[in-house]
């Protein structure tokens, strides 16, 4: 079986990227919006190995004061992944307004199944109460640290993780994750500043050797069991086919 690009299913990119940087980076990335304003300017791109997420980031004030659910819900229906979303702990945003801003975002997905990539700094149980108010498939937490007893309690929510190279100095949460479960990401430009040598979405090398030195695989069997967890969540949420053509040879390769 041929080795797929390297997968990235959480990283940050300037609305305005010229198109042939993205495809420089020979990775396919799903790429974070931090608003509805922000995914409207990247709504339109085709972008043949980059996913453009709708989202509206806990940590902005502006933002979440501001947010409109009936805009977010017509948004939603152009985008197969939500993100980043979620809730945060250190947030100038009082929680209260933050949990609202969520739940509103979890019922317009309970009307549309998508994808969504959950950030959840500082508010674990926070995030699981609201799955557990409205269960969902197709959640990612995303960079999660949260104890054993709440990420078991994800782990059976049906949850999936995505990890970056900021992580994997301490692998404690791992043990608790099934390999079926755990997705690549670089979170760029935050998760991967202190990877070694050119830093950029898609650089998730290092990911890759850790887990696959944790979980008894080579680098390249770690890969192909991303892809494979990968097309295994966009199958439960029934979105696999809303991904364009480069997208779809990788799965098709998968066995």
């Amino acid at each position: 079986m041929r080795v797929p690009p390297p997968l990235d299913v959480h990283a940050h990119v300037a609305p305005d990227i010229d198109g042939r940087e993205l495809r420089a980076l020979d990775a396919h990335v799903f790429a974070m919006t931090r608003s509805v304003a922000e995914y409207s300017l990247v709504a339109d791109r085709h972008d043949v190995r980059t996913q453009w997420a709708l989202g509206t980031h806990p940590g902005l004030v502006r933002i979440n004061k501001s947010f409109d659910a009936e805009a977010f819900k017509q948004a939603a229906s152009q985008a197969t992944v939500i993100g980043e979303i979620g809730l945060d702990g250190s947030s100038r945003v009082p929680m209260p307004d933050q949990v609202q801003v969520f739940r509103r975002i979890l019922e317009a997905v309970q009307e549309q199944p998508r994808v969504l990539s959950v950030h959840s700094a500082g508010a674990h149980f926070h995030i699981l109460r609201e799955l557990h108010r409205i269960p969902l498939e197709g959640v990612i937490l995303h960079w999660w640290n949260g104890s054993d007893e709440l990420t078991d309690e994800a782990v059976r929510l049906g949850c999936y993780f995505s990890m970056p190279p900021a992580m994997m100095s301490s692998l404690d949460v791992i043990g608790r994750i099934p390999v079926t479960r755990i997705l690549p990401e670089t979170d760029h430009p935050s998760g991967d500043r202190r990877t070694r040598g050119r830093k950029r979405p898609g650089g998730v090398a290092e990911v890759e050797k850790r887990l696959a030195q944790h979980y008894g695989l080579t680098e390249s069997e770690m890969r192909i069991q991303f892809w494979r967890n990968l097309r295994t969540l966009l199958d439960d949420v029934g979105v696999r086919d809303h991904l364009g053509a480069a997208w779809q040879s990788v799965f098709d390769h998968l066995g």
